[in-house]
């Protein structure tokens, strides 16, 4: 792969390599853990999938959650099509908790 890029014309330089994720990661506030948590984390991932469910009108956040009658494709499933019935309980009870936290 060096040869290549030499050979297209750019100078190779050393550089230390970059850690992923970053050694020092931005912190967040979280609603859910009540704590500060990394925006790296699976932890800050769910947070804003719940955060942006809980913004959805509710006619909306219903046909997100369990999918639009009389549809066809992937966008009118609904998360219960894919994630299951547990999982969409899960997620109507975190957003009522995350709405409760916001007033």
């Amino acid at each position: 792969m060096d040869r290549i890029w030499i050979r297209l014309g750019f100078r190779l330089t050393e550089k230390p390599m970059s850690t992923y994720p970053p050694a020092d990661q931005p912190m967040a506030y979280s609603r859910l853990a009540g704590r500060e948590v990394s925006t790296w984390s699976e932890e800050w991932k769910h947070e804003c999938e719940i955060a942006y469910l809980a913004g959805m009108k509710p006619d909306k956040l219903k046909g997100m959650l369990y999918g639009v009658q009389g549809g066809e494709g992937e966008s009118v499933r609904g998360i219960k099509h894919h994630r299951g019935d547990a999982a969409v309980a899960q997620l109507v009870s975190e957003i009522e908790r995350y709405r409760r936290s916001a007033s």
